[in-house]
């Protein structure tokens, strides 16, 4: 399965799930605010809300003869109690693999792959999603499959322990993976008390117990149209989508639903340290900062310092940390939005003799980024001509990227499904008029508010030391 943004906590290279996860780390990095709802006037756009609530976003794009659908559904870890810790992935992979009321799993897996059909869902702390690529000419299949397995869903006891030893085995995974284990250490102390502190892949002892009246009650209760969104973005006719659209899920019923608010996340109060050892060869270093939630002002700035710090190709990290000492074998630095939170996390691999040094320059490091010069107007004089402009590289890396997102289809459809459900301002502006509005000011001002203040939640894995 795809998980977006850490939420699974995949982050191991090698593993067959990390190509995985970096797709769904540029997904939410990026956002893609260059289209909304509220601001679109281009024709070959719409949205529009069905009688019954379900809202859909068409976005007729004729780049390849393809068709990406994506539902999204009010639905994540947030929603669950400690009684049903991971049952949202559960059902996520109940509804993907499992039967409805008409079709049978391997029927539905037969239909999918004779209708040449990419097919796949996420689970996150706000939403879970559900996708399907196809060739154009079969865009009423696409409809119809996705219509029937998110509001048809038969379920039995059998099919749900079946799909429990799936999920129990990506938990042991997770438990001998020391970067999944990291990250999920990180999560659950800066959202230590919030709903979100739940891991995705649930506890075992719950899994096990879980009965099939606890997943169709939770079934029942979210999967209504008016807990869902629904964006097509491909080869098609706007106005002849649309009609599909009303056609095929215009009968489903209305049902009225409160989902339910959280409150913010509040910032980290004091620093914590886990130390742990596991059967590895190096060690690695895994540092997590509270960061602004999805709808927060400063996440733009946050986008550009990660891509400063420690992404794109030259990262300013990689001055202390991989420079002439060397104390590092890689370092690598992201920032996930959240609706009611955000988490940046920096990743290091390292010699375990190098554990104590590194993470003492790493930090200095951090406490140093509110009084760094981003860009070529920072410096004065002679200096000027020697001066990196890291602030205007970031940017246009950004831009290109998103650009190249904008060419893939079912990355476009996936942004605007958490995008209409995420969001709180839709007036906000486009994301690439936000990102190009900041200056060095703003982002020593965000550095100071969230990566300089020394309140961190570091884990560190070494080796197991020899008997």
């Amino acid at each position: 399965m795809i998980h977006l943004s850490l939420l699974n906590y995949i982050v191991q290279p090698g593993h067959k799930t990390y190509r995985k996860f970096i797709f769904g780390a540029v997904l939410l990095f990026f956002c893609l605010l260059f289209i909304t709802p509220a601001n679109s006037q281009d024709k070959n756009q719409k949205y529009f809300e069905l009688d019954n609530g379900l809202k859909i976003f068409l976005y007729e794009k004729h780049t390849l003869p393809l068709v990406n659908f994506v539902f999204a559904v009010n639905i994540g870890t947030k929603d669950e109690s400690d009684e049903t810790t991971g049952l949202v992935h559960i059902l996520e992979h109940y509804i993907l693999f499992r039967g409805t009321e008409f079709r049978s799993g391997p029927e539905i897996s037969q239909d999918i792959r004779r209708h040449g059909a990419y097919f796949n869902a996420h689970t996150s702390l706000d939403l879970a999603t559900f996708e399907i690529s196809l060739p154009s000419e079969h865009a009423d299949f696409a409809l119809r499959n996705q219509k029937e397995i998110l509001f048809n869903l038969k379920l039995s006891q059998e099919e749900l322990d079946e799909e429990k030893k799936v999920i129990l085995e990506e938990l042991s995974q997770t438990q001998d993976d020391p970067l999944r284990y990291a990250t999920s250490l990180v999560y659950q102390n800066i959202f230590k008390n919030h709903p979100y502190q739940k891991p995705i892949p649930g506890k075992k002892e719950i899994i096990e117990a879980l009965t099939i009246e606890q997943v169709e009650k939770f079934y029942r209760k979210f999967f209504v149209p008016s807990n869902c969104v629904l964006a097509i973005v491909g080869d098609f006719e706007r106005e002849e989508m649309e009609k599909k659209t009303k056609d095929i899920f215009g009968d489903l019923k209305k049902q009225e639903i409160s989902p339910p608010k959280y409150e913010k996340v509040p910032a980290l109060k004091k620093k914590v340290e886990i130390k742990q050892e596991m059967d590895v060869n190096q060690a690695y270093l895994v540092i997590g900062i509270f960061g602004p939630d999805y709808n927060h002002k400063d996440q733009y700035a946050m986008h550009i310092l990660t891509q400063i710090l420690g992404r794109g190709v030259n990262p300013m990290l990689n001055y202390p940390l991989r420079g002439r000492r060397n104390l590092a074998q890689s370092v690598r630095m992201r920032y996930s939005a959240h609706k009611y939170g955000g988490v940046i996390i920096i990743y290091i691999t390292l010699d375990p003799k190098n554990i104590s040094i590194t993470k003492r320059e790493a930090i200095r490091f951090l406490k140093e980024t509110s009084r760094l010069n981003y860009s070529k107007k920072d410096v004065m004089g002679d200096a000027k001509l020697y001066a990196l402009d890291y602030l205007e590289s970031a940017k246009n890396q950004i831009k290109f990227n998103i650009h190249q997102s904008q060419e893939k289809g079912l990355a476009t459809a996936i942004s605007l499904a958490r995008y209409l459900l995420l969001s709180e301002n839709q007036e906000g502006g486009s994301y690439f008029e936000n990102i190009a509005k900041l200056n060095s000011l703003d982002l020593r001002s965000a550095a100071r508010k969230y990566l300089s203040k020394g309140r961190y939640v570091i884990v560190t894995i070494s080796p197991k030391k020899k008997k």
